[in-house]
């Protein structure tokens, strides 16, 4: 016999005895994962482990027994050891690959439980940081998430309503005044510098409507709906730039704008003519002069909501009205279609050319539709669970969907143009989310929840963070 064979005969032993030692290591701790996963809500991975943990179990009894005989000498048994402590990071690693993405509420903040006011909106400050609108007060939070700064409802009235957009580092804020509706005192506040701009107090509530605030930022101007007119206002100064008379009988509905134009729907099924109308109009921002009106297909309806300024998106009664920027329909999207039904919230997110919506049907999900001609460009089934929330997405052009299931709430990352999933959806894990909340992506960790939940017994925000360990 060679001295090679001999050699062979006696590493062969210690390489198996090694080898035994690193896979027995990986088996125990997978079967102390595996213990760990049967008192959590998430399952994902355990079917990995199962199957894995045995056949682990038993190659390393094998290789034990094969390599009995070389685990003699403490030079062997140390060697052994430090392999076995090596493998761990590998094998941990298939695990978290395993697994997927997860990630847990890091920190949040509750002044009080459950809240005094009920809450009403948000903002997204200019830098970091947000605003959190209740009815008795702005509450602003830094990118930390620590409350810096803000100020009261004036004294006799409750805030009710926020501009959808700023602009200039400026917000709309609307208020009810006792007696009075939403909107009898609009102030514009400074969100850089935490100071209010000016205020001003308007003879009459407007007609209330929950679908839209009496507010709206345009640019640099304030745009205001009064008894009987829309005013526009300088942002900054609060001095009146035009003014705009409503028709009597007639009341302004579906409040927005973009760039330098301001659309409303005049809503007149009180004008006595016997059968009402309803017209999309709009504006120039700058000098109030109109640029075109169109006469709804339909007459005025119970639901009027602007989805989209540009493109224009209109959700009037049946039907989801695309406009070009002329104000000619080149478009409609049934509400209830023949493949599905679109629903009311959360959202809608407008995407590019794309409005993407949550959707009822046999597949329910998310749907995308061409802002152009009304066409479904894409579908996203998210596993059938409920969807809790549509926001931009952190990548370019991308979608992010919070969903929830009974036993779990997944957060997706979708391709915008496709509506494919980019990666596994993340597992939130004991995230406390109300039934309405803004998604904001930022931070270090991507992701801040903003809770407008009315009950009023959940952390006013949730910022979240990526789980690194179990």
């Amino acid at each position: 016999m060679n001295n090679s064979t001999v050699q062979g005969a006696r590493w062969l032993p210690r390489a198996l005895f090694v080898t035994g030692t690193a896979v027995a290591a990986v088996t125990v701790l997978y079967l102390f994962l595996l213990s760990r996963l049967v008192s959590v809500d998430w399952t994902r991975g355990r079917g990995w482990l199962l199957l894995l943990t045995p056949a682990l179990g038993v190659l390393a009894y094998v290789l034990l027994a094969r390599g009995r005989g070389g685990s003699r000498g403490p030079a062997v048994r140390w060697l052994a050891a430090a392999v076995a402590l090596a493998a761990l990071w590998p094998a941990w690693q298939g695990y978290a690959w395993m697994r997927g993405p997860q990630a847990y509420a890091w920190t949040w903040w509750q002044r009080e439980n459950p809240e005094s006011a009920r809450p009403i909106g948000a903002w997204q400050l200019p830098g970091v940081g947000f605003v959190r609108a209740r009815t008795d007060a702005l509450l602003l939070f830094n990118g930390e998430g620590r409350q810096a700064g803000g100020r009261a409802a004036p004294e006799g009235t409750s805030f009710c309503a926020l501009s959808r957009t700023t602009a200039h580092d400026v917000g709309l804020v609307a208020a009810a005044r006792t007696p009075g509706g939403c909107g009898t005192r609009v102030s514009a506040v400074d969100l850089k510098q935490d100071e209010e701009l000016w205020a001003k107090d308007l003879p009459a509530a407007p007609p209330a409507d929950g679908d839209t605030p009496p507010v709206a930022v345009v640019d640099a101007t304030a745009v205001v709906v009064a008894d009987g007119a829309l005013l526009g206002l300088d942002l900054r100064s609060g001095e009146e730039r035009w003014r705009a008379p409503v028709p009597a009988g007639c009341r302004a509905r579906a409040l927005d704008g973009a760039a330098d134009r301001v659309l409303y729907v005049e809503d007149c099924t009180g004008a006595g003519t016997g059968t009402g109308t309803a017209r999309l109009t709009s504006l120039d921002a700058r000098t109030g002069t109109p640029a075109w009106q169109t006469r709804l297909p339909a007459g005025p309806s119970a639901e009027l909501r602007m989805l989209s300024a540009r493109p224009i998106a209109l959700r009037a009664g049946d039907a989801v009205r695309l406009f070009d920027d002329a104000g000619r329909e080149r478009g409609a999207i049934p509400v209830a279609g023949p493949k599905e039904d679109l629903l009311a919230g959360p959202g809608p997110l407008v995407s590019g050319d794309l409005l993407v919506l949550p959707v009822k049907g046999k597949v329910p999900g998310i749907s995308a539709y061409s802002l152009l001609d009304g066409r479904r460009a894409w579908h996203a089934g998210l596993d059938g669970a409920t969807v809790l929330g549509l926001a931009q997405g952190r990548a370019a052009g991308g979608v992010d969907v919070v969903t929830s299931t009974a036993a779990r709430t997944h957060l997706w990352h979708l391709d915008g143009t496709t509506g494919r999933a980019e990666a596994e959806p993340t597992i939130l894990r004991d995230v406390p989310l109300g039934r309405r909340f803004e998604i904001y992506p930022t931070g270090v960790e991507g992701y801040t929840f903003v809770n407008l939940d009315p009950a009023g017994d959940l952390p006013s925000y949730v910022a979240l963070k990526r789980v690194t360990g179990w």
